[in-house]
């Protein structure tokens, strides 16, 4: 069979309207709008499937039709296709998310001096950031890491708990 077209990954949708039918065979015409495909195709996959011709009309006997779609559906080929496809949906989700985060603009400034703004408190073990939009919320987070690049010694030195014990001081023994 050729390359996996649009109709494999509706086998589900296909079998479930070849079950409802109530006809023995089907015909060209009924397998184009079934398939969704045009003429040539249509006769190419009856013959996959063990379709016939009797005169000029191509057919395929309906219950032989579910017993191949339902091996087709079970193949490794379907679960692959079905997982390459949710693969897909999933790589364009995350493209669109990073898309749209992309076009976000922060505003950024170089800090005027060298303290950071009062909405932003640091303490040891602690951050403290007000903000009023996730660009603002950004754009100070942005300006922190501007300041610990700027002065890293300062910066530790205020992040560091200021009760650090002596290491000349021995603990007391029990």
């Amino acid at each position: 069979m050729p390359a996996k077209p649009a109709w494999f990954l509706r086998l589900p949708e296909i079998l479930e309207t070849v079950h409802a039918l109530r006809t023995p065979v089907l015909d060209r015409t009924m397998f184009e709008r079934l398939f969704e495909v045009r003429r040539r195709r249509a006769i190419q996959l009856m013959h996959c499937f063990g379709g016939y011709q009797t005169g000029r009309t191509f057919l395929i006997d309906r219950l032989h039709l579910i017993t191949e779609l339902e091996r087709a559906r079970i193949s490794s080929d379907y679960g692959f296709e079905v997982r390459r496809k949710q693969r897909l949906a999933e790589s364009l989700a995350t493209l669109e998310r990073h898309r749209t985060a992309t076009r976000v603009t922060i505003p950024v400034k170089a800090l005027p001096h060298p303290s950071l703004p009062a909405d932003v408190r640091l303490e040891p073990g602690r951050l403290v950031l007000d903000f009023s939009s996730p660009e603002d919320l950004l754009s100070k987070l942005f300006l922190l890491a501007q300041k610990m690049a700027d002065d890293f010694e300062g910066m530790c030195r205020t992040l560091r708990p200021s009760a650090i014990e002596d290491p000349g001081e021995a603990a007391p023994s029990t």
